[in-house]
């Protein structure tokens, strides 16, 4: 055959294109498995040799680049040791090889890259040396070496997502008028200081053209500081590294400032000295790319088990994820999920069939990338020992126990649609699990044919039971409504150890608040049960308009499980505000037991005797105040705001966040209308429904703004609970009947009696006993959820495992008073 038979197809690469030459789009080897990884050089996607074929029988594509990397092992690597007190710092912006920063020498294993052409299915070889590959070709597969992937892309964007600020010295520069020193823009260029061989890592200072190399790295790379000396001399700000000059970026130093700036006249000050942006190209990494290496290495936080030394274990089901940066939230909720029956059948049994049959970009596929992680945690493959140890049985490995996956294309598709879990930013590991769950029922609305599995999010799903009743006359209303997660309060009164919590808290007053060196910190003990019981407690609502009497009154609130999920998931409340509202840490150990029984939390619905509370009793005329997230306006009055600017803050936001909410006050506290009431609307003007539902009018426009109407808008918004991405997503899986799912909505909203006391229709779940053991936790370690390091420990045959990163581990003491997120597996009677 034809050596080259799609020569016409190849195209080079730009920087916009999508590349991903890190990960095989369908398992977890790297270019540092096996073969390495062969990039298709038209779709730019990576494949271990095992699937080319997969791809040929799909593309019909023969030419591969083939990436390999082979380790060289770093003879200097020393035992790391942390100083001050055993505290290891944080990294610093831009701290590479310098005090608070990293030092280069520490990377255990370092690379050397390897590529080759590779022709399929001829199972050919050649070097890109070699004369017979053709000019379009070299040129494209040159510019795949030098580029970034798409994960590396996204991560690079977002560790470099702190604001770069223009420099106050950038419009203040004064040129030198030295026409003879014109810089060719595509180099090769050397460090003016004679003497000096640099011809990396250089620094063209702005004001007088000369270049200078940077500063010396710890491993003796990077340069002699010479451009550091050199505005320590002229005084002349602002340098800028060749090599990362383009039409849309440049590393731009500001010595005075002392940190990376942005000069507006960029353009202006290059074009003096003959260099034309637009027509440079890229050619060394920039500070961003640098330090992105180095913190992308930094392993931080961990659970001990003080005195004992922990056993790495490895084989199926064992397998550590990689921190991409900030991801153990990801991690943890992943494992978690991963250990129960039900998602490894879905997503394991027809893995093959669905790697064969769907046709889409394998990284855009949910079902493929689903099935990949899978395989990748539950194989075994990848639960391979590193080569490096435990220390002592006092301090686990600074280095990983084990090889582990990298999930990088899974976590860029979920994160795409969101604003947080894209970013390389610490989040909330009960938000994103609740996001996932979220993606994985809407991904099952249009699952493949041939997947016969039950939807496994169906598992955590259960039947709130809502009660409120009337504080003047007594009657009662019963509503149900769809969850996944019990999420409970914390009382600090529900502690078991007051006493020694308070001679403790005496004795580090005494101490000026500092705790000695042997001194057990003593905290709150909650007994779990406790939160349980407390999520079913009755509270008092104030200003509530009795359909009964049409007067304000109170109404005392409250909620059951009508229904009891098969896998019960409990969320603790532990996070709560500081007096300047930001958030704060409950410091208190749970008391968790390895059986719960919950019969007790089971709603029966309207008992004998109760009187319902009817709607639409009121006169039609008599004003009617909208409804508030209880929840949420909880949130904002343990704040100490008045009731009235809650209410006022929640109307103009939506009513669903309360940080939107309270951000809006502090706005707002001037105006002069700030502590009067909002205005109640007429009941013969507003429907039923829309009272019952406060709209956010960004979210209205922003889906007008796709092409629906506002009624078609406000009723997605409804049947999603006002979520703006789920309400998007509903009106195209309904696109052919909004017109009449709008008609009935408004039929519904006229006659107010057609709205069912009870919610009979809801998603029917399944149900059984409330009698649930102990399956695994997520722990988080830090003062808030929006830093710190997450950790969760399974239950896997008999034995406690924690999953830590890529520590994989036996438990002998599991720490479930740190838990903050529980998975209970009902028992089977």
């Amino acid at each position: 055959m034809e050596l080259f038979p799609e020569l016409k197809n190849i195209k080079v690469p730009t920087e916009k294109s999508r590349l991903w030459k890190d990960e095989c789009c369908y398992c977890f080897d790297t270019p540092e498995t096996g073969e390495g990884l062969f990039i298709d050089l038209i779709a730019l996607l990576a494949f271990s040799k095992k699937y080319v074929q997969l791809n040929y029988q799909k593309t019909h594509h023969h030419l591969y680049l083939n990436f390999k990397k082979v380790a060289i092992v770093n003879e200097k690597v020393k035992s790391p040791t942390i100083e001050n007190g055993g505290e290891e710092k944080p990294p610093k912006k831009l701290a590479i090889g310098v005090e608070g920063g990293f030092n280069v020498e520490d990377e255990e294993v370092k690379y050397e890259e390897h590529y080759k052409l590779y022709i399929y299915p001829d199972d050919k070889f050649l070097e890109l040396s070699d004369p017979l590959v053709p000019e379009g070709v070299l040129e494209c597969c040159e510019k795949i070496k030098t580029m970034n992937s798409q994960s590396r892309k996204e991560e690079i964007v977002s560790w470099n997502a702190e604001s770069v600020f223009p420099s106050a010295f950038a419009e203040s520069i004064i040129q030198l008028e030295n026409t003879n020193k014109k810089i060719n823009p595509k180099g090769p260029w050397k460090c003016d200081i004679d003497g000096c061989d640099k011809v990396e890592n250089l620094w063209l200072n702005l004001t007088d053209g000369f270049i200078a190399c940077g500063r010396k790295y710890a491993d003796g790379t990077g340069g002699n500081g010479h451009a550091q000396e050199h505005f320590d001399q002229t005084q002349y700000p602002i340098s800028v590294k060749l090599g990362t000059i383009t039409k849309d970026h440049a590393d731009v130093y500001s010595y005075p400032e002392g940190d990376m700036v942005s000069d507006p006249l960029l353009f202006q000050h290059l074009t003096h000295w003959g260099l034309n942006p637009n027509v440079m190209v890229k050619t060394e990494k920039s500070m961003a790319e640098l330090e992105l290496d180095q913190n992308l290495n930094f392993e931080f936080g961990k659970i001990q088990e003080k005195g004992k030394l922990l056993e790495n274990v490895f084989g199926p089901g064992l397998t550590g994820i990689e921190n991409l940066g900030n991801s153990c939230y990801m991690s943890s909720v992943i494992q978690m999920i991963f250990a129960i029956d039900s998602f490894q059948a879905r997503y394991l049994k027809d893995r093959e069939v669905s790697f064969k049959d769907i046709t889409q970009d394998p990284t855009q596929s949910f079902e493929i990338q689903m099935s990949k992680l899978a395989h990748g945690l539950l194989s075994g493959d990848y639960s391979i020992p590193l080569s490096k140890p435990s220390k002592n049985a006092n301090e686990e490995s600074e280095a990983a126990t084990q090889i582990g996956i990298a999930p990088k294309m899974f976590k860029s598709l979920i994160g795409a649609s969101h604003p947080e879990f894209s970013t390389m930013k610490q989040q909330d590991a009960h938000e994103y699990l609740q996001y996932l769950l979220e993606y994985i029922e809407r991904a099952e609305r249009s699952r493949p044919s041939w997947i016969q599995q039950a939807n496994p999010t169906r598992l955590f799903q259960f039947h709130n039971e809502d009660r409120i009743e009337c504080g003047s006359s007594g009657h009662v209303k019963y509503t149900r409504r769809l969850e996944n997660i019990l999420s409970v309060p914390v009382h600090l009164e529900d502690a078991t150890n007051k006493q020694e919590v308070a001679q403790y808290e005496e004795t580090l007053k005494q101490q000026n608040g500092v705790r000695q060196k042997d001194q057990e910190e003593i905290r709150p003990i909650i007994p779990l049960i406790s939160c349980i019981n407390g999520f079913v407690e009755p509270y008092r609502v104030e200003d509530f308009l009795s359909p009964a009497t049409g007067t304000k009154t109170f109404s005392l609130n409250s909620s059951r499980m009508a229904t009891f999920p098969e896998v019960l998931i409990i969320h603790l409340k532990r996070y709560t505000h500081n007096a300047d509202y930001t958030p704060k840490k409950l410091n208190v150990f749970m008391d968790v037991p390895d059986i719960i029984d919950i019969d007790s939390l089971r709603g029966r619905g309207i008992k004998e005797g109760e009187i319902p509370l009817k709607e639409g009793t009121i006169n039609s005329k008599a004003p009617v105040e909208p409804s508030f997230n209880q929840e949420v306006l909880d949130t904002l009055l343990s704040m100490d705001f008045p009731l009235v600017r809650c209410k006022k803050a929640l109307l103009a936001t939506g009513g669903k966040d309360a940080e939107l909410a309270m951000n809006w006050i502090f706005e707002h506290t001037e105006d002069p209308d700030i502590d009067i009431e909002p205005p109640v609307v007429n009941n013969t003007t507003t429907s039923n429904n829309d009272k019952l539902f406060v709209f956010n009018p960004e979210d209205v426009d922003n889906i007008i703004g796709m092409g629906f109407t506002d009624s078609q808008a406000k009723l997605a918004l409804k049947n999603t609970q006002g979520n703006l991405e789920r309400a998007a997503d509903w009106l195209f899986s309904h696109i052919d009947n909004l017109d009449e799912l709008v008609q009935k909505d408004n039929a519904s909203s006229i006659n107010p009696a057609s709205i069912p006391q009870s919610t009979t229709s809801l998603q029917p779940v399944s149900d059984g006993i409330g009698k649930y053991e102990l399956l695994g936790f997520i722990s988080h370690l830090g003062n808030n959820v929006t830093c710190g390091h997450y950790v969760c420990h399974i239950k896997k045959n008999g034995r406690w495992i924690k999953f830590n990163d890529r520590h994989v581990q036996l438990s002998e003491q599991p720490p479930k008073e740190l838990g903050y997120i529980y998975f209970y597996k009902r028992q089977i009677n």
